[in-house]
């Protein structure tokens, strides 16, 4: 009962919640999305509504299950504001609360955490290509392309994820416990929640049944069994949170993790249209994994970033949060 009054255990619970509430909702926006996409075939909808009927025709159960538990995490983020803020206060927010900048200082660390997380990812590509772990994919990717399918998303994913990340959940933590404890503990649910997702190739026996959405979340955990994947992908992760926590802690804003996560989805992004990796090379799957997010080699990356981070923030006035 202590555990569940505390700011971990309100995590914690708002998780358990926000998958359940997922697996509950799953089937009825399944049955919602392919009923959408029947329907667009017998009438004219606008051309982003007949994207949307697209994707939702291609879309499988696991991916309806991926969208509601980011449908779920939100409607219930306000329970989980609330909850924190009856937690006593550990004299932190004022500390490393975000703090205004003008739009001259926000473009340059968003333009600085572009580079870096390019050049890092950037990198990686050209040792994976030299040491032949990697070829092109023979495909012709034009420019335009690569900013619709490549650069838009990222910054999407960017700007989403370090407001909810490192913007709500991290000030969270923030105000309820240690610097260090919410650097690291916020790193770790980060790593943690990108990985609660189904397998790939998951068969549902019925999608449309009220069940289908527990049935993919049993097989969800199954990863977080096997060694290797800790070592390979859930620490690679783990360190990227940290180096985003990071940097939003020193520089009390969220434009320089803003631009790094944004930098280096854009070059996976990049990489995964243009090149691919070789299963039978030596480097696999240890040094590589499946792609340039998982292995000992984007894991060093990651150290080039972190290291290129501390120095570019040597000159904030805020205190190493250590």
């Amino acid at each position: 009962m202590r555990f569940l009054k505390s700011e971990a255990g309100a995590l914690v619970l708002w998780l358990m919640a926000s998958l359940l509430l997922a697996a509950l909702l799953t089937p009825h926006l399944y049955d919602a999305g392919k009923a959408f996409a029947e329907s667009a075939q017998t009438k004219n909808y606008s051309g982003a509504l007949e994207s949307v009927a697209q994707s939702a025709q291609k879309a499988k159960p696991d991916r309806y299950f991926s969208r509601c538990l980011l449908v779920s995490s939100l409607v219930l983020l306000p329970f989980l504001i609330r909850r924190v803020k009856r937690i006593p206060d550990q004299g932190n927010r004022a500390e490393f609360a975000l703090i205004k900048q003008s739009w001259k200082q926000r473009g340059i660390q968003l333009a600085l955490g572009l580079v870096i997380g390019m050049v890092a990812l950037g990198a990686l590509a050209l040792v994976l290509h030299f040491t032949e772990a990697s070829e092109p994919n023979g495909k012709t990717v034009s420019f335009s392309k690569i900013l619709s399918k490549g650069l838009v998303p990222a910054l999407g994913a960017g700007i989403i994820e370090e407001w909810i990340f490192r913007g709500l959940l991290l000030g969270l933590w923030l105000r309820a416990c240690s610097p260090k404890t919410a650097w690291i503990g916020s790193s770790v649910m980060f790593s943690f929640l990108h990985f609660l997702k189904p397998p790939k190739g998951i068969e549902i026996s019925d999608p449309y049944a009220w069940h289908s959405g527990l049935e993919i979340l049993s097989s969800t955990f199954g990863h977080f069994t096997n060694p290797t994947f800790f070592v390979t992908e859930f620490a690679t992760l783990t360190f990227l949170g940290i180096i985003l926590a990071y940097s939003r802690i020193r520089s009390r804003s969220l434009c320089f993790a803003i631009g790094l996560h944004t930098g280096l989805v854009f070059a996976l992004k990049t990489f995964s249209m243009t090149q691919v990796l070789i299963p039978s090379s030596p480097l696999h799957p240890w040094l590589i994994g499946v792609d340039l997010k998982s292995g000992l080699l984007p894991l060093m990356a990651l150290g080039f970033c972190m290291i290129a981070c501390v120095y570019a923030l040597r000159k904030s006035p805020i205190n190493n949060p250590s």
